[in-house]
């Protein structure tokens, strides 16, 4: 997500020719109206099935004295160089009201790439059903929990259900619709240039306090849905593996082919051809939680482009909210700590402060487990610790498959297939980083496997 944009005379009137009846949805006409409007090509990626009357139900339930849509544009939020698994649409509109004045609203949708590869996806997985099942049943019960100790802690943006317009566009069941924080100055910050000491320390205090409601959650409410605690891909080991190799594999080949190319990188070749030999096995097997061990509810994808930061007159940090939860996981917290710290957190700062950063997020945790009236026996530091190394595997998917998408340029999105793969190991913002990350992994003992 970013900031709001300035509206253009060329998308606004794409936008009206789309909500028009008469709008033809094949090829040759979209090649037309880009040729007659100059409209780029990231405007044509927003889909032909939304249309404005889909909204006057949300408008309606939200907006006192509302009349009409006055005028609706929806385009890109991201470049599409920032839309990785699903594309992220503005959608604004100008609410005229009973007295006749202008309520200008800006809402966030997310909708799947209409390839057939996320079709498929979505048949085996269906992160749209995840991410609303998320927000209505965990993050609203997370808020209220701190508001009953005093609290007000907003955790993730204000989301939209549609209802009756779903009866007309069942595409409309996999799109999730939030509020724009935009509009109340959130912001992401530079991804290239990752989060100082500053911000990380904001983040892992939030992120304490988002596990902290999610274990006492489970106290309150009971056992989590099979939503959030069974394998991702089904129960079929065979089924997920096979889908697990097929995202994973293309990436581990990649990094193989570069990992020469590193500092040392030979020395840790024959480790990480047998560590990938084994990592959907192993991603599999610690993807299902240990009841014996303390658990949380995961973001699942906590790095610096699901999060948005607020920063007052003085760009001092006011809030953070994260984004995108696709991929909530009950489990042990080790899950969002390595991949936050290892994708997100500045180089100079995510390894030699790495032990600080996690007795900081502990001390945290354990705050606000005991603030919660959290009854459980509570995880000690040490416990944490020799946890993390159990859980190394998310430091390693972290590093290889995260962290390149990570430092890659945005200017570098029109590359594709096993040249753009390649560009995420070769670039030489990412081996500044793997150089360093490599001995850290090594001499931790993670690239060692049974």
């Amino acid at each position: 997500m970013s900031a709001m944009g300035q509206k253009s005379s060329k998308t606004q009137h794409l936008s009206e020719l789309r909500n028009r009846s008469d709008l033809s949805n094949s090829k040759e006409e979209k090649i037309k109206l880009k040729k007659q409007f100059k409209i780029s090509s990231d405007n044509l990626l927003v889909p032909d099935w939304i249309h404005k009357s889909q909204f006057v139900e949300i408008l309606k339930e939200n907006v006192p004295e509302f009349a009409r849509i006055e005028n609706f544009l929806v385009k890109p939020a991201l470049s599409a160089g920032e839309n990785y698994s699903s594309l992220m649409l503005r959608v604004t509109i100008d609410v005229k009201l009973i007295d006749k004045s202008i309520k200008p609203m800006s809402f966030m949708m997310k909708v799947p790439h209409e390839s057939a590869k996320m079709q498929q996806m979505l048949k085996t997985v269906n992160f749209f059903t995840v991410e609303n099942a998320t927000y209505t049943e965990l993050i609203t019960k997370f808020e209220e929990i701190y508001r009953n100790k005093g609290m007000s802690i907003t955790f993730a943006p204000r989301t939209y259900q549609f209802k009756e317009s779903l009866k007309y566009e069942p595409k409309l069941a996999n799109s999730v619709l939030m509020y724009d924080l935009s509009q109340d100055g959130y912001r992401n910050v530079n991804r290239l240039e990752c989060l100082n000491m500053e911000e990380s320390l904001f983040v892992l205090r939030k992120l304490a306090q988002y596990h902290a409601a999610g274990a006492h959650c489970r106290i309150i409410y009971g056992p989590y849905s099979d939503v959030f605690t069974q394998p991702i891909f089904g129960s079929s080991m065979d089924r997920a593996l096979t889908i697990l190799n097929g995202i994973m594999g293309p990436f581990m080949k990649m990094f193989l082919e570069n990992l020469k190319s590193f500092k040392d990188g030979e020395k840790y070749y024959d480790k990480f051809e047998y560590l990938f030999s084994k990592l959907s096995k192993q991603f599999l097997k610690l993807s299902t939680y240990d009841p014996k061990e303390f658990n949380v509810m995961n973001h699942g994808d906590c790095w610096i482009n699901n999060l948005l930061f607020k920063f007052g007159p003085n760009k001092e940090i006011v809030d953070m909210i994260f984004v995108d939860f696709q991929l909530p996981k009950y489990g042990h917290p080790s899950m969002d700590l390595l991949n936050f710290i290892l994708t997100s957190i500045h180089i100079d700062l995510k390894l030699k402060e790495f032990d600080f950063f996690i007795k900081y997020y502990h001390d945290h945790l354990i705050e606000n487990l005991q603030l919660l009236g959290y009854s459980q026996r509570m995880p000690t530091l040490r416990e944490l610790h020799s946890q993390l190394y159990k859980y190394g595997i998310w430091a390693i998917t972290a590093s290889v498959m995260v962290l390149p998408i990570v430092l890659l340029d945005p200017n570098e999105d029109s590359l594709e297939g096993s040249e753009f793969k390649n560009m995420l190991y070769s670039n030489s913002r990412y081996k500044v980083h793997i150089e360093k990350i490599l001995p850290w992994l090594d001499n931790r003992g993670i690239l060692d496997t049974e």
